[in-house]
This record gives structure tokens, C-alpha cells and sequence, in this order.
């Protein structure tokens, strides 16, 4: 974990997912890392890690989401490669944002989370096993590479996925699971119609 990061004491796990991103709210005029955002997870589960860094990241604009589409990356190829304990390389946790920027994304996001948790329960519980699990984790590795690129509509569709794959295996809902493929299908749709655009005006030149 970066240094950067030293001062930002570990939530405990219980805690309300909003509640953390709310903690991250800073009058400070200094950059928010994402050192710090992962550091405030403490021990989460890797899907609560998932839901907490693809809300802000939504919220921001497609370029500015690369900071956190990045550790998403790396978080969901840990996932996908079996990996017990989500953890972010040092190199990673220095990419920063405005303290601006990430204040109006965190408070965004916190509210937004609010709403999410109040609809997530544990149902269709036979969607969190192992092979699905890892079939998430890949969509979400895809998921996280439309973040990093500058794909404007591509960009919401691919972080309301992985909102909806974290939150689903953070409480064990299986629905939420499925509205997480409903996203990625959507997101795919919406990249080859981008394509298809491209190639079409490129055509007429």
C-alpha cells in the first residue's frame, strides 16, 4: 500500500458502504490517491471493493474515470485468478484526482449507494457459485478496460456492471448479479455501435 495512504485509518467492515464513501469527503485541498479510496475499504470482500471504486467512477467524467478504472482492473483479475484478499500495487495507488473532482463523485456516489443497499438482500444465492463467480470477475476484467478508454455512454453502461456484479456478490444477491449482465450486454451493444458508426462515417470520406 502507498505511503500515501498512512493517514486514512481502516473502516470497519460492518459499517455501510455509503457511510465509507461519505468518510472520504475531505474539506482538504489536497489530491485524493487511489491509495487512500482502497486503504478506506480496510478488509472488505473483493465485490465490496468493487461496488465502492466503480460509483465515483461512474460519476466522473470518461477519462477522469481511467484513475479508478485501473484498480478495477486490477481488483477483478485478482478475483478472476482466485486471489483470497484484494490488494493494490503500489504504483497504482499514487493515480490521483482533485480534491473538487472526487468530493462532488464521492458525495454523488454515497447517496447513490444509499439507495442500492436498500434494494440488496440475499436471493438466488445458486448464481454465486464458483464458476459464475468467475464468469463475473471476467466481465468485470472487460468492464474495467471501457472504463479506462474515453467511451462516453460505453463508460456508465460498464461501471453500472460492476456497481451491480460488487453489490451482488457483497450481499449474496443473485438478482443483482443479473442486472450486472444486463449492463455488460448493454455496454457491449453500445461499443459496437460506436464501432459501426466509425467505420461508417470513415466510409464516406
Amino acid at each position: 500500500m502507498d505511503s500515501a495512504s498512512a493517514g486514512v485509518k481502516n473502516v470497519n467492515v460492518a459499517r455501510p458502504l455509503s457511510a465509507t464513501l461519505a468518510d472520504l469527503i475531505s474539506p482538504v485541498d489536497e489530491r485524493m490517491t487511489a491509495a487512500v479510496l482502497f486503504n478506506a475499504l480496510g478488509s472488505r470482500s473483493f465485490g465490496s471493493v468493487l461496488m465502492v471504486i466503480a460509483l465515483p467512477a461512474i460519476l466522473l467524467p470518461p477519462g477522469a474515470s481511467a484513475v479508478l478504472g485501473a484498480p478495477l482492473l486490477i481488483v477483478s483479475a485478482q478475483l478472476f485468478s482466485g486471489r483470497s484478499v484484494p490488494a493494490l500495487p503500489r504504483a497504482l495507488g499514487r493515480l490521483s484526482l482533485s480534491r473538487d473532482r472526487s468530493n462532488k463523485a464521492l458525495a454523488q456516489a454515497a447517496d447513490l449507494s444509499r439507495k442500492v443497499e436498500r434494494l440488496l438482500k440475499p436471493r438466488l444465492q445458486g448464481l454465486l457459485a464458483p464458476w459464475h463467480v468467475r464468469l463475473v470477475a471476467a466481465a468485470c476484467v472487460l468492464l474495467s478496460i471501457v472504463l479506462i478508454l474515453p467511451a462516453p455512454i460505453a463508460h456508465t453502461a460498464a461501471g453500472l456492471g460492476i456497481v451491480a456484479f460488487g453489490s451482488g456478490l457483497a450481499q449474496h444477491d443473485g438478482a443483482a448479479l443479473l442486472a450486472g449482465w444486463v449492463s455488460t450486454v448493454a455496454c457491449g451493444a453500445i461499443l459496437a455501435a460506436m464501432v459501426a458508426a466509425l467505420i461508417f462515417s470513415l466510409r464516406l470520406f
